[in-house]
């Protein structure tokens, strides 16, 4: 049984209570009688709407609360704050169900619309951010690569052909005493973590690179 499923079977349950919680009215403590041991936020305009929640009594810690969170623990009333500045309608689940240790349940990472990016920068891009013609470096800095914010990775290498080295640097301040990599003919400079700027000079006139990122 996935968790979907399990929070079907929850719900269905006939000790179970769905509260929807007006986000845009600003309350302190509010009381709701009712004993459980199971609390579950699964519906929120956003991932960033959030309520307080009390167990029992007034003088407990507040816990905040938002979307595919919530709690397992025995419970005989909950004293909900909703915070000012927000809008929207909150659903939560409470129910009783056989008792258990404290546990805290949290889902963010699983069921959260950022996991399409997560996973679009692991599998990579369909097609390249950037790639052409190959560049010629002498004796002054020249940029290879634009900063780039949608850069996943990128690679820089000296044509085989070269009779000099290449110097990669982070500006135009690159030298063949400052630099990240020092590229003999053929060779090649990648990274997938760094999406700023890239230039390159050489210790002789004329010589190539090919570029490009993903």
């Amino acid at each position: 049984m996935d968790f979907q499923q399990q929070l079907e079977l929850v719900r269905s349950l006939q000790n179970a209570q769905q509260i929807e919680i007006d986000l845009a009215l600003v309350q302190v403590d509010k009381p709701y009688n009712f004993a459980g041991n199971y609390f579950y936020v699964f519906e929120a305009p956003d991932q960033t709407s959030y309520i307080e929640v009390k167990t029992n009594a007034t003088n407990q810690p507040a816990i905040g609360w938002v979307k595919q969170t919530g709690f397992i623990q025995p419970f005989t009333k909950l004293y909900i704050t909703t915070p000012a500045g927000q809008a929207g309608t909150m659903k939560v689940l409470i129910a009783s169900m056989a008792p258990e240790l404290f546990m805290v349940v949290d889902n963010r990472s699983a069921i959260s619309l950022t996991m399409n990016d997560v996973l679009a920068q692991l599998q990579g891009d369909i097609t390249p951010e950037n790639w052409d013609t190959e560049k010629t470096v002498g004796t002054a800095a020249v940029s290879i690569l634009a900063a780039n914010a949608n850069r996943k990775a990128c690679n820089v290498q000296a044509k085989s052909t070269n009779t000099g080295r290449i110097y990669v640097g982070f500006a135009n301040t690159v030298t063949s005493s400052k630099w990240v990599a020092e590229l003999l003919p053929g060779m090649a400079f990648s990274v997938d973590d760094y999406r700023g700027d890239i230039y390159a000079i050489a210790d002789i006139a004329a010589q190539l690179v090919g570029w490009g990122e993903w």
